[in-house]
């Protein structure tokens, strides 16, 4: 064999070896990573890697909260560029989720809610993680219940982050002035509370008493109601249930005392409760978390679990987001252990401290409760919280029911709107097949 042969095969050798590594070494993800949230699953590797994250909601606490822990793990991982993006919550989300898949450019990583799950899964827009999920050193210190709120059809598709319970927040100095030494707990207290600190100014309100929306991205304000009610919208064979006799009577509630407490805002930009502009609210326990800081409310706002209707079950709304890997990730490894340093001890530590968010760790549970006093409160709001239906019409029950509760403002009769949003959800739900 001549010395030109001979080179020449030393060189397809080489050739053969280079493809046989590249293809023991890809980026699909096969589940085999640790994720251990060390920030050492990609880093050792030298290449340049972008990931693109969108978070549902644009709040600023946990916008800057998110904007820390990106450049935390990005200095710990100086080869990984995040690249981070959020969305109101509601239709501006779903759409912009949507048409990014459908030009197979979704997000690398997902923060959604829930209400996503069944969905998404269904159009093939999130990614099975079950493999990572069972090789990562943290899985036996997430909470099981959090676990199963990301699994679907045997799989887990989402890590839980964040529990969102919706906490019932009021003014101790107010309240005091107007004669109350405790929160409102049933519905007709809520009124009376309301009606006593609501201050108008030439027959125009100018301080709620109660501030509920008239407007929302997804009205789960109501949903309290109607909780709060024994009601719900999803029975045991996992139909909507719109139209029960609770849901009517929670609706009938609001229409018949809102209008002459509250001031009308959208729920997606700032609750008047945060301004001073009003006595008492519910509210997302993160968006409350900056007034704590705020000297002029120190010590003046208190917060509990929601009224509920005489000799019902206090309850409340008690959503929680998860983190996805999406169907375009072309680096799944890589996104994986940016999922698991988002939710290793330090950063659960360091938001349930900036965001007075309850932790997802059962190791971190005893701190979380002897950081603070309101962290009972929290906890109990997530205990006692209902989320949205895990349905695949989740998204369409979400559209149908802010109409519904639109309409409550408007004066129609609460039977008749809900009645209508049954059968047009149904009517939805029908034609999508």
């Amino acid at each position: 064999m001549n010395k030109r042969a001979i080179v020449s095969i030393f060189v397809i050798c080489i050739l053969i070896s280079t493809i046989f590594l590249s293809a023991c070494n890809g980026s699909s993800g096969s589940g085999g990573a640790s994720g251990s949230g060390s920030s050492n699953g990609t880093s050792g590797s030298g290449d340049e890697i972008t990931l693109t994250f969108l978070r549902l909601a644009n709040d600023e606490a946990e916008t800057a909260f998110w904007a820390d822990v990106i450049a935390s793990y990005q200095d710990k991982n100086p080869n990984v560029k995040i690249e981070y993006d959020n969305a109101a919550i509601g239709d501006d989300m779903d759409v912009k989720l949507t048409s990014l898949f459908a030009a197979n450019s979704g997000p690398d990583i997902v923060g959604h809610g829930i209400m996503s799950i069944a969905g998404r899964v269904n159009m093939g827009h999130y990614t099975p993680i079950t493999d990572y999920f069972n090789n990562w050193e943290g899985r036996d210190d997430i909470f099981s219940q959090l676990v199963d709120l990301g699994t679907f059809n045997n799989e887990i598709y989402g890590i839980a982050y964040q529990p969102t319970p919706y906490v019932f927040a009021y003014r101790t100095d107010l309240l005091e002035e107007a004669g109350f030494d405790r929160p409102p707990e049933t519905w007709e207290e809520l009124a009376e509370y309301a009606r006593a600190l609501t201050v108008t100014e030439n027959g125009r309100i100018t301080r709620a008493g109660f501030a509920f929306p008239a407007s929302a991205g997804n009205f789960v304000e109501y949903d309290v109601f109607a909780y709060g009610n024994g009601g719900g919208f999803v029975d045991s064979n996992g139909d909507p249930t719109m139209d029960l006799n609770q849901n009517i009577e929670a609706l009938d509630f609001l229409a018949s005392f809102i209008h002459e407490v509250s001031l009308e805002f959208n729920a997606n930009e700032t609750n008047p409760f945060l301004t001073g502009n009003a006595a008492m609210t519910l509210i997302d326990n993160i968006r409350l978390t900056p007034m704590f800081s705020v000297e002029e409310y120190e010590g003046k706002i208190g917060i509990s679990l929601p009224p509920s209707n005489a000799g019902q079950r206090r309850m409340t709304f008690s959503g929680c987001r998860l983190l996805f890997i999406g169907k375009d990730c072309q680096n799944r490894d890589a996104a994986f252990d940016f999922i698991a340093y988002a939710v290793s001890k330090e950063v659960v530590e360091k938001r349930s401290v900036d965001l007075n968010v309850p932790v997802v760790r059962a190791s971190l549970a005893d701190m979380f409760a002897a950081k603070d006093p309101f962290n009972a409160v929290r906890v109990a709001c997530v205990e006692n919280g209902i989320g949205m239906p895990i349905a695949t019409w989740a998204s369409m029950f979400q559209r149908v029911r802010n109409e519904a509760v639109q309409r409550m403002w408007h004066g129609d009769d609460s039977t008749i709107i809900l009645n209508e949003a049954q059968d047009k959800l149904l009517a939805e739900i029908a034609a999508a097949g």
